[in-house]
């Protein structure tokens, strides 16, 4: 089984934006992380990116079932069907989420920021915005 955390961050809404994933194994063990750089983006784009990436990545890899948590109350809620998704471009990224679930059995999780997988993918979230908007 794999975990993953995923991330997004905007500063302005829409602003500089980034986002961020971690993946490890069933031991714990951290297999990959990633953070980029989105240019001007919301912060609900973000967190879709962040899932689209960490799945994507998931692939690679032989475990077919995963857990997956992000502090995005509108991203889980909407991949799970509890809201409905009123914006065109936010249901192009859903639709994508779909798409890259289908190999995988996925339980989503939606946890607080202060979650240590989220916050370490908000560090990184944060240390790449601060590297592409000059803020030290």
């Amino acid at each position: 089984m794999l975990t993953i955390y995923t991330d997004g961050a905007s500063r302005g809404n829409p602003g500089p934006a980034a986002c961020a994933y971690t993946i490890t194994n069933s031991e714990g063990k951290l297999l990959d992380k990633s953070v980029e750089f989105l240019g001007k983006n919301t912060n609900n784009v973000a967190e879709y990116t962040a899932v689209i990436r960490a799945l994507k990545k998931a692939g690679e890899y032989q475990d077919k079932e995963i857990r997956l948590f992000s502090d995005s109350q509108l991203v889980i809620r909407q991949i799970t069907g509890r809201y409905r998704i009123n914006k065109p471009h936010l249901k192009v990224l859903y639709d994508e989420v779909m798409a890259l679930c289908k190999p995988f059995t996925i339980t989503w999780g939606e946890v607080p920021r202060e979650n240590p997988g989220i916050s370490q993918c908000d560090k990184l979230c944060n240390e790449e915005l601060d590297r592409h908007t000059n803020l030290h």
